[in-house]
């Protein structure tokens, strides 16, 4: 059995696309668009980068350490206008080393 593998799949260069396309199917902009991360607890500078990125939005940040404290989970709730901004969060954060993207 033979299997096709469409090798130009995706070579646009734009690994966001299909998620670009998943979230113009299944949102309404505008909208409060949910975020979620893991930062190690004890890397500091990096939580402060991330609240960073959401600083000039009117973002909700909730943050939970986990059961044995080793790590820091963050919820984050903003207002976005279209999919473009919910993907230039996501390429903003991804900057950020240690940053666990969910």
């Amino acid at each position: 059995m033979a299997i096709e593998v469409n090798r130009d799949a995706n070579l646009s260069g734009d690994p966001y696309e299909n998620f670009r396309a998943l979230l113009q199917q299944s949102l309404v902009y505008p909208t409060t668009y949910t975020f979620k991360f893991i930062v190690k607890a004890a890397e500091e500078e990096k939580i402060a980068e991330l609240e960073s990125v959401f600083a000039g939005a009117s973002a909700m940040i909730t943050a939970i350490n986990s059961s044995n404290g080793k790590y820091r989970s963050f919820t984050i709730k903003t207002q976005v206008q279209d999919e473009e901004e919910v993907i230039n969060y996501y390429k903003e954060v991804s900057k950020i080393d240690a940053v666990i993207m969910l």
